[in-house]
């Protein structure tokens, strides 16, 4: 009897996956592991932010997601309560299905692990 593919251990690389553009020349993605890749209920994957970049981020009622901070900072800031953060090297953030924040990028660049449920696949922004 052969394994489902969510039953067997698999690996992935960064540089095997397709890149995904979130904001062009701004941020970008790869989906290391996803549900049609992997069979996997959530997706895990990198994502890549440029230096300064400015932008309101918003969760559109579908996905839970979890962030951890590779590298680099970022401010964030969430304007319904006016509460500031920076997001640094070793912070985890949990975001909810709905949530609305800028997120200013430092000058080092951001690049975070990010875990969402359900998965995101390649080219889902």
């Amino acid at each position: 009897m052969a394994k489902a593919l969510e039953d067997t251990i698999q690996w992935s690389r960064q540089e095997d996956v397709p890149l995904t553009w979130v904001h062009e020349g701004k941020e970008f993605s790869h989906r290391l592991i996803t549900k049609k890749q992997n069979g996997c209920s959530f997706s895990f994957h990198i994502t890549t932010y440029m230096p300064h970049f400015d932008v309101m981020v918003e969760g559109k009622g579908e996905n839970q997601v979890v962030l951890y901070c590779l590298h680099g900072w970022s401010r964030q800031i969430i304007e319904e309560t006016g509460e500031e953060r920076i997001f640094k090297q070793g912070d985890a953030m949990y975001l909810p299905k709905t949530y609305r924040y800028r997120h200013i990028i430092g000058e080092a660049g951001l690049v975070v692990a990010v875990c969402a449920n359900p998965s995101k696949e390649h080219g889902d922004m």
